[in-house]
Order: C-alpha cells, then sequence, then structure tokens
C-alpha cells in the first residue's frame, strides 16, 4: 500500500498503526509495466491462510464485471503435473487436461461450470483452447465468468503466494493482490484447524506467515506497482469501503457506488463450517484482536520473533510486553525452518525436472485479439 492510502478507522486497535509502508518509496516510484493498461488482465488473491482471502474474494464477486468463484484448487496441481499430459498443440492433450480439470469430484470443475456448462461442454472448451496451458486455466475461470454474465476473471488460493513466479509465467500480464493479516491473528486463527500436531502447531504456523511474506518479498523485486497491490486484512475489515476502492482502482475495476452494493451483496460460493461461518454476518473488526484470548503471552512472543523484520513495515506493534518465546517453542521453530525450506528446494528440484522435459513449450496464454 502506497504512503497516501486512507487512514484506518478509529475502531482498530493500538496493535494496527495508522499508516504502513510494505514498498519501498523507489519500489513505488517504478514506472508501470507493458502490461499497464491492458483490459481484462486475470486478478489473483494470495496470502497466509486465515488472512481473509476467502472474504476478499466473496466481495469482488459480487463486482457487476467481475467474478472470482470460491477456491477450485486446480491450478497449482496441473501446474505439477503439466508434463504428464504431453504437446498441448495436439488437441486430444488438451481434451485430457479438460477431463482432469472437470472431473465429478475434486479439482472444483464443478464450481467453475456454475450450472451453466455440462461437463461434456466444459471439456470441450478446453479442447478448443489455444495450445498453452495459460489459456487452458483462463478458459476454465472464463466459463465461471461467462455463467454469471461477466467478462473479467479472477482466482483466489491462499498458497499462490508461494507460487508467484508460476502465475506470471502463466499470465504475464496478471495482477496479484497480497493480503496480509497480523501474524499473531492469522496464527490464532490456523492452530484450531489441526493442520499439526499440538506441539507444533505455533511453530508451525508462524512459519507458514513467514514463508508466505517472504516468498511474495522475494518476487516482488520483479514486479512494477501495477501487478502488486498489498492490502493488510484490517484495513478491509475496519473501512471495506476504502479497502475495495483501492482495489477495484488498482485492478481497473469500476469503484465509486458499486463498492456499498458489493458489500451488502448475499456473499456466493461454497464455505466450510467452522473456518467461514461469519462470512455472513455484517463485517466488522471483531476478529482483529482475537488472538489475545487464544494466545499465551509466550506464544505472542514467538510469532512476534518470527515476524520481527515486517512487523513495523506492515503496521503492527509489538504486544508481548518483555516475554520471550521458551526455549522448547525456539526448538521447534527451527525444526519447522528447516522443513519449509526443504520443502521449497524439493519443488525447486522437481520443477527443473520438468522444465528439462518441457524446455521448449511455451505457458503463456494467449490474449484475445484486441
Amino acid at each position: 500500500m502506497a504512503a497516501d492510502s486512507p487512514a484506518i478507522t478509529p475502531a482498530l486497535p493500538g496493535t494496527i498503526a495508522g499508516s504502513w509502508a510494505p514498498r519501498s518509496e523507489r519500489w513505488c516510484a517504478q514506472p508501470p509495466s507493458e502490461h499497464a493498461g491492458l483490459p481484462d488482465r486475470p486478478l489473483f488473491i494470495g496470502a497466509c491462510p486465515r488472512s481473509g482471502t476467502t472474504l476478499l474474494r466473496s466481495l469482488l464477486d459480487n463486482h457487476p464485471d467481475f467474478a472470482m468463484p470460491a477456491e477450485t484448487d486446480f491450478v497449482i496441481p496441473l501446474w505439477k503435473l503439466r508434463a504428464g499430459f504431453g504437446d498441448l498443440t495436439e488437441r486430444k492433450n488438451r481434451r485430457r487436461v479438460g477431463e482432469w480439470v472437470f472431473k465429478e469430484s475434486g479439482h472444483g470443475g464443478t464450481r467453475l461450470r456454475a450450472g451453466s456448462f455440462t461437463r461434456k461442454q466444459a471439456v470441450k472448451r478446453v479442447a478448443d483452447a489455444p495450445p498453452t496451458l495459460g489459456s487452458i486455466v483462463a478458459t476454465c475461470f472464463e466459463m465461471y465468468a461467462e455463467a454469471h454474465g461477466k467478462q473479467r476473471w479472477g482466482d483466489k488460493r491462499p498458497a499462490y503466494a508461494g507460487w508467484l513466479p508460476m502465475l506470471f509465467e502463466l499470465f504475464p500480464d496478471a495482477q496479484f493482490v497480497n493480503l496480509v493479516r497480523d501474524p499473531r491473528g492469522a496464527v490464532a486463527s490456523q492452530i484450531p484447524l489441526g493442520w499439526g500436531h499440538e506441539e507444533v502447531a505455533l511453530a508451525s504456523a508462524a512459519v507458514r506467515w513467514e514463508y508466505s511474506v517472504r516468498r511474495v518479498e522475494a518476487f516482488s523485486r520483479r514486479l512494477r506497482p501495477d501487478q502488486l497491490l498489498d492490502v493488510r486484512y484490517e484495513d478491509l475489515v475496519g473501512d471495506p469501503e476504502a479497502a475495495l476502492e483501492q482495489v477495484c482502482a488498482f485492478a481497473g475495476l469500476r469503484g465509486g457506488e458499486t463498492i456499498p452494493a458489493m458489500i451488502a451483496a448475499e456473499r456466493r460460493g461454497k464455505f466450510r463450517p467452522g473456518w467461514h461461518d461469519k462470512l455472513s454476518q455484517p463485517i466488522s473488526t471483531d476478529s482483529i484482536e482475537r488472538w489475545r484470548g487464544k494466545l499465551d503471552l509466550h506464544e505472542i512472543a514467538l510469532v512476534e520473533h518470527v515476524a520481527e523484520p515486517f512487523l513495523e513495515r506492515f503496521g503492527y506493534r509489538s504486544a508481548a510486553g518483555g516475554a520471550v518465546p521458551t526455549d522448547a517453542d525456539l526448538s521447534e521453530l527451527k525444526n519447522q525452518r528447516k522443513r519449509r525450506k526443504r520443502k521449497w528446494r524439493r519443488q525447486g528440484r522437481d520443477e527443473l525436472k520438468r522444465r528439462h522435459v518441457l524446455y521448449r513449450r511455451p505457458v503463456a496464454a494467449v490474449r484475445s485479439p484486441g
């Protein structure tokens, strides 16, 4: 967010600073990318899990010109499996991709069809798409947009924060919204979901936040201000009209009178019980400091220890009050960082193997003429 971003509302607590500057002045002063001004650029949302991506997606899906389905979870798996589908210049191989995406269960194919396309029709659309992986992915999301009478589309998945190189290879004209949440809130919200054993849940969640932020940070050096926008969850719930106005301006979507209608409209999508129970309720700031009742002081200290390089930049103030992490937590933090590092090294090696097979095959989506 630029330095002239709208001030947050007085309802936000003292742990949230009124201004923040996640990118340097030099980065913000860069000229636009070569894609600036192009119509219908795909818009993606990523973040650490439990940072408000579902709320932002459901609000944007209410825009009269823009469609974004509930999480589909097929783009990253398809990217990893792309070598197995063969040469996509052959129609039969594109059909195979379509059959994989739109199989009866999994990958969000039912959501993409949105009740307007049969599975057979959807597979045929993919088979008829231009012969690149990006074009096939675009075709899938275009169907969802068409089903809702819209042209512009986007997608959200928290994991996209770690897969920006993939997104911008598939869609060189893409735009990305990096949604950031107070690490204490994101961690406290993850722990009850059972993503790790109780003894490792705190450190695992903290490292998940850290890597989401660091991977966006690393790739941001290759991007321009028209390609990357940082948005804080606390600003989204504190002043949703201002936050949505900012996102719409970034994406080249209509704002103004459109914004209140987006907020007031029913939020569509498939929401998980226990995860998204409050999405149908009015937006409020109640969740911002709920972590105070969930984390002990030594746990808050561990999260702040992990997030320390980014706290000030993102406008978060310390609340540990001199408390320090326990030795056990610090030891587990070290283990979790090693595990996460090994995971991404393995992902990198796997990608090099795929590129050895596919180096001559383009993946970028083919833009429609005009």
